[in-house]
This record gives C-alpha cells, sequence and structure tokens, in this order.
C-alpha cells in the first residue's frame, strides 16, 4: 500500500546574490529552480520527513524478519536431514541405509534449492576417508 507523498515546501538562500529561493515538491524526487535575480540554477532533491524514514525502516524490519524465519526454517530442515542420515547409515542392512540416505539427501536439496550451507558443509569435509578414496 504505497501512500500519497505530503506538499514539502523548502527554502533556501542563493549562493551567488543572497535571494530566498522556494520551491514545493509535490511527488517529484528532484526538480531543477532557477534564482529569479542571477537565473542561477540549483538542482533540488525532495528532502525525507520522519513518516516517510519510519515506513523504510518498517518496511526493512519485516524483510529482516522475514529472512530470520527462513533461516530459522532452513536449520530446522537441516538439523532434521542430518538425524535422517545418520540414522538411515547406522542400519544394519548391507548398505540399503546408504541409498536410502543418499535419496534422503538429494530430495532435501531438490526440496531446499541447495541451500549454501550444506555446500559450504561439503566444501570445508577434511574427512581423511574422502581423500583416501580420490588418491
Amino acid at each position: 500500500m504505497k501512500q500519497q507523498p505530503y506538499d514539502i515546501q523548502v527554502k533556501f538562500v542563493c549562493q551567488h546574490c543572497g535571494q530566498e529561493i522556494g520551491v514545493v515538491f509535490n511527488s517529484e524526487p528532484v526538480t531543477t529552480i532557477n534564482c529569479g535575480s542571477c537565473r542561477q540554477t540549483f538542482t533540488v532533491m525532495r528532502p525525507a520527513i520522519a513518516e516517510e524514514i519510519l515506513i523504510d525502516w518498517e518496511n526493512e524490519a519485516l524483510f529482516q524478519k522475514i529472512r530470520a524465519d527462513k533461516s530459522q526454517s532452513n536449520n530446522s530442515s537441516l538439523m532434521m536431514l542430518i538425524i535422517n542420515v545418520i540414522e538411515l547409515l547406522t542400519w544394519r542392512d548391507n548398505g540399503g541405509g546408504q541409498v536410502e540416505a543418499i535419496k534422503a539427501m538429494r530430495q532435501w536439496l531438490i526440496e531446499n534449492e541447495g541451500t549454501p550451507i550444506l555446500a559450504e558443509l561439503m566444501q570445508s569435509s577434511d574427512n581423511p576417508r574422502f581423500h583416501k578414496r580420490n588418491l
């Protein structure tokens, strides 16, 4: 819901001749005005008012809350995956649990679009068995 901007009056003194110049902003963010006395051109930006700043802060707070909720959800989902994979890998069934663990990992990656946390874990793996296997 976008609110209508307020009309804002800005007054300043010309730096060249000392004449007072007035500008009224409606919805435009920037305007150009000439001094009535010396014809000097000025570009003036609409100043932000407290309510506009408050709306920006409220939007930012909402964005950060959504981001934190998503992060919390991703962390919970990742923990559930880790527990599930550990359970599957500890089955005593001649390797069937390993296949199921791989399927669970693939499904989680598809559902979570390859979360960066998991990519970091895979890159930083210092497992000696992994390095021996790839030699």
